[in-house]
């Protein structure tokens, strides 16, 4: 459904004594992912989880460009092989997941189960497609109201859409490093952000978000 993902991987070798070993690993991590792939007929929600697992490999691994054994060059050698391999599987995941809709366009916690519902927005939110991004947000922004969509997959997905256009967020859930430190993307009314999570059924305030998501704190980038 997806194809060999070694097949999109960067060089898993590299004439820098430093560097292949990372490349090795990182390579290592998305042929472990590939094992057990199912085949084009296997069940909805078998096909899903598989795509949320190379989802969830390659950034989980995404700490090796930040390994402590390379300098800076390295460093960013390493992040430019990896960063485009994330994106050719973002890629790729992207034409699965578009291979999977239902004929009412999205799928639904109700008759989908929420496990299919929120690894189809998980893949969404990763699209370099922008446009398939704006189309899930479409497709869901009719469903979160009955809880058919969770709610905050659908804030999340709407403020980064706007983010995306260089607007501003209404529900705060995205952010940036700026001098130093972790920061919202600009509002559109900070004073209303939980007012506008209260009316799709997001519980969580803005405070709450503000700690998990670790704003004022010391970041890189």
């Amino acid at each position: 459904m997806i194809g060999p993902l070694m097949l999109l991987a960067a060089a898993c070798s590299s004439p820098d004594a430093k560097i292949a070993p990372v490349l090795a690993r990182w390579c290592s991590a998305l042929d472990e992912a590939e094992r057990g792939a199912p085949a084009p007929t296997a069940p909805l929600r078998e096909q899903m989880l598989y795509l949320v697992r190379l989802d969830e490999v390659t950034r989980q691994n995404l700490w090796m460009v930040d390994d402590p054994s390379l300098d800076g060059a390295q460093r960013r050698a390493v992040g430019e092989l990896i960063g485009q391999d994330l994106r050719r599987i973002d890629a790729r995941t992207t034409t699965a997941l578009r291979r999977l809709l239902p004929k009412t366009g999205w799928f639904s916690n109700r008759v989908h189960g929420r496990q299919v519902t929120h690894g189809a927005w998980l893949i969404a939110q990763h699209s370099p497609d922008d446009s398939f991004r704006e189309y899930a947000l479409e497709k869901m922004a009719l469903l979160v109201k009955s809880g058919d969509v969770d709610a905050k997959d659908y804030a999340l997905t709407f403020d980064r859409v706007r983010v995306h256009k260089g607007l501003p967020q209404r529900y705060g859930s995205q952010t940036r490093c700026v001098d130093g430190r972790r920061a919202l993307f600009p509002l559109q009314d900070e004073r209303a952000v939980n007012q506008a999570r209260d009316s799709i059924g997001w519980a969580q305030t803005l405070e709450e978000t503000k700690g998990d998501l670790e704003v004022g704190r010391p970041c890189d980038g």
